[in-house]
């Protein structure tokens, strides 16, 4: 998996994956930005959000359960200090649904969370990370 984020003025970056999808970038105005996207810091818990929200779908899905719609929000708190990371995570599903076993839904959560979302993993565990610079001195 690839993703790249180019710099495109100001605080402003342009991020693209591997398929060519592209998402702005930008700070918010309070800081220097211009508020001319989404903020950076946000966009994990946008994954979150989307990860375990999809893994708990299928999973009810495959657990026959009615269920009509699926939002999910997160709701994070950071540090004060730098580098400000998030302190506290909280996800709230809002399942809805004609006859929704609550067992089987929070089964569907549990299984997410626990086992399939990798989003989520990459929040509870620590991540080895590395870095490579390439100048390019023209």
């Amino acid at each position: 998996m690839e993703v790249k984020a180019k710099w495109i003025g100001g605080w402003k970056f342009e991020g693209k994956d591997g398929e060519g999808h592209t998402v702005r970038m930008d700070w918010s105005k309070e800081v220097g930005g211009e508020g001319d996207g989404f903020r950076p810091a946000e966009l994990p818990l946008w994954g979150l959000a989307g990860c375990t929200g999809s893994d708990a779908v299928e999973i009810l899905k495959k657990m026959r359960e009615p269920v009509e719609e699926v939002e999910v929000i997160v709701r994070a708190e950071k540090t004060k200090t730098y580098p400000a990371k998030y302190a506290s995570i909280e996800v709230e599903y809002i399942i809805k649904g004609k006859g929704l076993s609550p067992a089987k839904v929070e089964k569907a959560v549990r299984l997410s969370e626990e086992k399939y979302c990798s989003v989520g993993g990459s929040f509870r565990e620590p991540v080895e990370m590395s870095h490579k610079i390439t100048l390019v001195n023209e």
